[in-house]
Parts: structure tokens; C-alpha cells; sequence
């Protein structure tokens, strides 16, 4: 239904509504002006581009004024979220150190938050399921020239459009639910590709762990070995003064007393490094690595308690990234199913409801001021149906098919992957276990040894060259069974981390 009344010219728009418009006019034109005057407006990409790149090709680039804004240091630019910190002065235990990294480690929470970009991605797939609702609203003025024979005059407008529309798809033949199950599968993907990168950290952290043990376990041999050669070099110089060893044997003596000083130096190098691994592992800075508790005698693994066939079995069955591979491959056959599902159309229904009120006022002839409101509402079914595209829809399938045929190449290179890799870290720890038990007899022997050869020197029974060389081999039989029992634990953990075995501390 239509109203409308008819009013007197004291009823039209004032005449301060058109002069608003004007002005507002007026500044849109004369803004882009004034910005010219403005000193730093010259510096602007769009007007001068080669101010904001490098000026020449042999110099490094440094932020002009204007863009030092726009420049931020990792820390400036990293949100500022309440991660726990290590504490001074106290020693972690293997355990701790996990759950402290699983909580700081960047690399678990890229692959948390790529989770949950997954999952809301998911939930935006099953929009179509449900019908879409939007309003619109027009509001304005308008003054216009009316070109009429013989003469000319204005028409000047004030209107407002208002409507709620909603449109839902009554039959898409599988697109909805392609698209919402390729979504899910990747969701799958995402959580169980998360669960390898806590996994990960964990390793990372388990082998920094028993990296830096053994770097600080070789800081005390050298220590040891200093101190024996120390001994050796004192005993020498004493045996010189009393005549009974020559000026040779002392210098011998000081060489060894300085190459132990110097594996000593080495070894507390190795700590450092060691503890900016520990660090990274962590997700903390290499300065604020924290103290870790020695194992000590802490005993080593002596069986994994399954063969190698049997862990590669369950490899195949636990592996988290290998299951996110076979999440992947459904995701791609849900992809093959859309893309054939656009061979056919669509069908809406489509609705809307709204209003519409203006005035309006002619100006030659003059004419009184015309206002009117009228509701507008229409429905109606919709068929969609793209005959023909360049065969960009038959194409689109056959891409989509190969993508799958890759994904189910990729799951199976994958299985083949895990296999190997669980094969070699468990034939790396029966080496590392047989290993370290040579180890353990290559020390006992070394230190009886150098207690054999420190008596019968002091009684001149051998030369110095004889005990320097037994001195020689206890430092060696020390470093290696201190590497040999890391590089044990090492591949215990690494055999538990091919078989994708979870960490008490990350379980849910």
C-alpha cells in the first residue's frame, strides 16, 4: 500500500541540508590537496616507490624516518602471553624440563594453532548447511538535473531502502557435504600432526637432556684426567731432582699436564653447547637454560621389550604423522566428489522483505513535496545450472584425482619411511647397548691399569712414557663410556619416538 501526502514548498529540505552537502563535497575535492602540502606526503609508496627500497645494490638497507615505524625486533613483535620461565638456581629433572618445553616450545604452538585454524575452517565449511540471512539499507539525497523540451529544472530526492533477505540451498547434489567431510579430514590431520610435534619436542628435549649430562659428566673426567696428570707431571719433577728420571721424561710429563688442560677447556665447551640445545629445545633463550639434575647411576634400558617386527607394527599403527597422512587421502577423495558434484546445478529458494520511503520535488514545473512509504516482498526458486565452462569442471575432477593418487603414494612412501626409520633406531641401540658394555670393560681395565702402572713407576719398575700412555687410555676409557651410556639413552629415546610412543607428561 502507498501513502503519500502533499505539503506546501515550506515543507522541502532546507536549504542548510544542501549547503551540508556542498561542503561535504568541497572537502572531498580539496583533501587530496591539502595532503600535497604536507611535508611528509612526497615520502608515500604510491608517489615516490623507490624512496622505501633499498638505494643502491652494494649497500644495505636502513630504514628512512618514515619507515622506522614500520620496523620491529622479534620481541617487539611477538605477542606478550604469560609462558613459564625456568628458575634460578633450581635443577630440573628429565620430566620437568618436558612439561616446561611443552608448554614454551614455539613449534607446539604453531601446530596447536594450525589445529585451530583447521577446526574453525571445518566449522565454515558446514555454512552452506544453513540458509544465509542479510539486511541492506540505502539512506540519501539526491539532486538532479531534469532535462525536459523547451526548458530545464531539478529534481531533489530523500530516500531510504530497508530489506532482510534470506536464501538457502534446497539441493547442491553432495557439494555441502564433500566440502564439510574434506574439512573434517583436515582437522583430523591437523590434531594428529600436532601430536607429532609434542612428540618431537619431547625428543628434542630428552636428547638435549642426556647431550648436556654427558657434556657436563666429560667436564668432571677432564678434571680427573687434569688432576692425574698433574700428579704424574709432580712425581716426575721430584723422581728429577732425586736422579732418578731424566729431563725427557719431565718434559713428557708437562705435555700431558698441558693437553689435559686443554680437553679440559673443550669440555666445558661442550657444556655451553650443549645447553644452548637444551635451550632451543626448551623454548627459552640460550642465557636462561636451566640447571639440570645428573643421572648419575641412573641405570640404562636393558631391552626395548618387543623385536623389530613388532615395533614396526606398531610404528604403522601409532604413528600420528603417518595417520594424519590417511586423514589427508580422505580429505582428497571428499575434494573428488566436490569437484564432480559441480557437474550439476543448484537449487535456492530465495526471499526477501523490506520498505522503501522517499520524497521527491520537482523544481520546473514546481511541484509540492511528494512523501511515500510502500513495503516490498518477493520469494522465488532458483536453478543454477553452468552448461558449459571450457572444461574447466572436467579438469578440476581430473585434478582433484590426482591429487588423491599422490596423497595415497605419499601415505605409502610415508609407511615405508616409518618402517625404515624404526629398523635403524633399533639396531642403533643394540650397537649403542653392546657398545656401552665394552665401554664398562675398557674402563675397569683402563683403571687397573693406571693404578698398575702409578705403583710401579713410583718403584722404577716402568718409564714414564708407560704410565703417560696408561694415563692416556683411562681418560680415553672415561670419555667414551660417558658417550657411550648418552649415545644408549639417546637411542632408547629414539626407538620410542620412531614407534610414536607418547610421553607420560603429554598425555591427554
Amino acid at each position: 500500500m502507498h501513502f503519500y501526502r502533499i505539503a506546501s514548498q515550506s515543507s522541502t529540505p532546507s536549504g542548510a541540508a544542501a549547503r551540508i552537502v556542498r561542503r561535504a563535497l568541497a572537502v572531498a575535492v580539496l583533501a587530496p590537496f591539502a595532503l600535497l602540502g604536507c611535508s611528509n606526503y612526497a615520502d608515500q609508496p604510491e608517489l615516490n616507490p623507490r624512496r622505501w627500497a633499498p638505494a643502491a645494490v652494494e649497500r644495505e638497507w636502513s630504514p628512512p624516518p618514515y619507515a622506522k615505524p614500520l620496523v620491529a625486533s622479534p620481541p617487539a613483535a611477538a605477542m606478550s602471553e604469560n609462558f613459564p620461565t625456568p628458575e634460578r638456581g633450581r635443577r630440573y629433572a628429565l620430566s620437568e624440563l618436558i612439561e616446561l618445553a611443552l608448554k614454551r616450545n614455539p613449534a607446539t604452538r604453531l601446530a596447536w594453532q594450525s589445529a585451530e585454524a583447521a577446526a574453525a575452517a571445518a566449522g565454515k565449511a558446514r555454512a552452506p548447511f544453513y540458509p544465509v540471512i542479510s539486511t541492506q539499507s540505502v539512506n540519501g539525497y539526491q539532486r538532479l538535473v531534469d532535462l525536459v523540451p523547451k526548458h530545464w529544472g531539478t529534481l531533489k530526492t530523500w530516500q531510504s531502502r530497508n530489506q532482510v533477505s534470506l536464501d538457502y540451498d534446497l539441493l547442491d547434489f553432495g557439494r555441502r557435504d564433500a566440502a564439510a567431510s574434506s574439512a573434517l579430514n583436515e582437522v583430523i590431520a591437523a590434531n594428529l600432526l600436532f601430536n607429532r610435534a609434542v612428540q618431537q619436542v619431547a625428543f628434542n628435549v630428552e636428547r638435549s637432556y642426556y647431550e648436556l649430562d654427558a657434556a657436563e659428566a666429560g667436564v668432571d673426567a677432564a678434571e680427573a684426567t687434569l688432576k692425574l696428570a698433574t700428579t704424574d707431571r709432580t712425581n716426575a719433577e721430584r723422581r728429577q731432582q732425586h736422579g732418578v728420571a731424566t729431563q725427557p721424561e719431565v718434559l713428557l710429563a708437562r705435555q700431558r699436564d698441558a693437553q689435559a688442560g686443554y680437553d679440559l677447556e673443550n669440555a666445558r665447551l661442550a657444556v655451553s653447547l650443549a645447553q644452548a640445545d637444551l635451550a632451543v629445545a626448551l623454548g627459552v633463550r640460550a642465557g636462561d637454560a636451566p640447571d639440570v639434575e645428573r643421572l648419575g647411576s641412573q641405570p640404562v634400558p636393558s631391552s626395548l621389550g618387543a623385536d623389530v617386527e613388532q615395533l614396526i607394527d606398531s610404528a604403522v599403527r601409532a604413528r600420528p604423522d603417518l595417520a594424519a597422512k590417511v586423514s589427508t587421502v580422505r580429505a582428497k577423495q571428499a575434494d573428488v566428489a566436490l569437484a564432480r558434484a559441480e557437474l550439476y546445478p543448484t537449487l535456492g529458494f530465495t526471499s526477501f522483505y523490506g520498505g522503501q520511503a522517499f520524497t521527491y520535488r520537482l523544481s520546473n514545473p514546481e511541484t509540492p513535496t511528494f512523501t511515500a512509504m510502500a513495503p516490498e516482498y518477493g520469494a522465488g526458486v532458483t536453478l543454477k545450472w553452468d552448461v558449459f565452462t571450457g572444461f574447466s569442471r572436467v579438469n578440476s575432477i581430473r585434478e582433484a584425482e590426482a591429487e588423491r593418487e599422490a596423497a595415497r603414494a605419499d601415505l605409502s612412501s610415508a609407511e615405508l619411511d616409518v618402517a625404515a626409520s624404526v629398523w635403524r633406531t633399533y639396531y642403533s641401540y643394540l650397537t649403542a647397548r653392546r657398545k656401552y658394555e665394552y665401554a664398562e670393560a675398557l674402563l675397569a681395565a683402563s683403571e687397573s691399569s693406571y693404578r698398575s702402572n702409578f705403583r710401579s713407576y713410583g718403584l722404577g719398575l716402568v718409564n714414564i712414557i708407560d704410565l703417560l700412555s696408561a694415563e692416556r687410555e683411562l681418560a680415553s676409557a672415561r670419555f667414551t663410556i660417558i658417550q657411550s651410556k648418552a649415545e644408549l639413552l639417546i637411542s632408547a629415546a629414539a626407538v620410542s619416538f620412531a614407534t610414536g610412543a607418547i610421553a607420560p607428561e603429554a598425555r591427554p
